[in-house]
């Protein structure tokens, strides 16, 4: 049997840093991804190309939003009939995975090998997830959800916050363990042996297309000033759920990685053919707004938005 492990997470919280880490933790197994993003531009996918891995990349939505739910279905299917021994999703960040088992049952007919769902592992930031829980119904589910609950960026919050954290999460998931960390530092092998699916009965995914937030691509063939980039992409901080993406300056190649609080700007060893940043928000008239009034000066003729 493959087994096979989700990972959620709100945007930003650290799932593809967890990833990575698990891929090099289990780098002598046979191991298969898939890595899915709302935005039409795979970011994610290119942090963690690792060579040996079987990696499919679906983007433009939730893998359990019918807007791409067949092609998650076909992929997971097609990667049945591969070698490989471990399978690691990287849901995105609103994703919904109530609906994970059901699928899983629903395709064991097709599969040549059966897969062994451990469960989902659910990353969530100490600082936002009070700020953005009451407002998005997918955190909720995660966290009802997962398997474990990885309790990260503690180095962000005094003890008050991570109190009340802790206080939110037994109150949606008392059966669970919670790992508090910084950087998804855990003991990945003691994490998925303990994985389990929770006791609690699948239902339908709240993703919808009406559910979908607002994705915002960035495009440059040209080299971007670094200094205006960056203080347009802080103007953006306000309205967006989260900001990522590789940018071609005159200092070099950076990876770009925003949240709400934090914007992460940080130089990038890889070439990329051209800057691409995504910006996913709710307000998407409003971040329309904020884009185009932003783009001043030189970055006005170099950047160019793709909705």
């Amino acid at each position: 049997m493959i087994k096979l492990i989700l990972l959620t997470g709100f945007l930003g919280t650290g799932k593809t840093t967890l990833l990575k880490q698990l891929l090099s933790e289990f780098k002598d197994e046979k191991i298969g991804v898939i890595v899915n993003e709302f935005g039409q531009i795979n970011i994610d996918g290119t942090l963690v190309e690792k060579e040996g891995v079987k990696m499919t990349e679906l983007t433009n939505g939730s893998i359990f939003c019918a807007c791409i739910k067949d092609n998650f279905v076909n992929s997971l299917i097609a990667l049945s009939k591969e070698d490989i021994s471990y399978f690691f999703i990287e849901a995105s960040g609103l994703a919904d995975p109530a609906s994970m088992s059901h699928i899983l049952e629903g395709i064991s007919p097709n599969t040549k090998v059966p897969y062994d769902y451990r469960g989902s592992v659910c990353v969530l930031d100490a600082e936002t997830f009070l700020d953005y829980y009451d407002l998005l119904p997918a955190l909720h589910q995660q966290v009802a959800y997962g398997g474990a609950i990885i309790v990260n960026k503690v180095d962000l919050v005094d003890e008050e916050k991570l109190s009340d954290v802790l206080e939110k999460l037994s109150s949606i998931n008392n059966t669970s363990p919670i790992y508090v960390t910084t950087y998804c530092k855990v003991d990945f092998r003691k994490l998925i042996d303990e994985l389990r699916v929770p006791d609690k009965p699948g239902e339908e995914s709240s993703n919808t297309v009406e559910s979908r937030p607002k994705t915002f691509t960035l495009v440059a063939d040209e080299i971007v000033p670094r200094k205006p980039l960056e203080e347009f992409l802080h103007g953006l901080q306000d309205g967006a759920y989260r900001i990522k993406g590789f940018a071609n300056t005159e200092e070099g190649t950076v990876y770009i990685s925003g949240v709400k609080n934090h914007m992460e700007i940080v130089p990038w060893n890889e070439p990329v053919k051209q800057t691409e940043i995504v910006v996913i928000s709710a307000v998407g008239i409003r971040m329309m707004s904020m884009i185009t009034s932003g783009l001043k000066g030189g970055l006005k003729n170099i950047l160019n938005i793709s909705l």
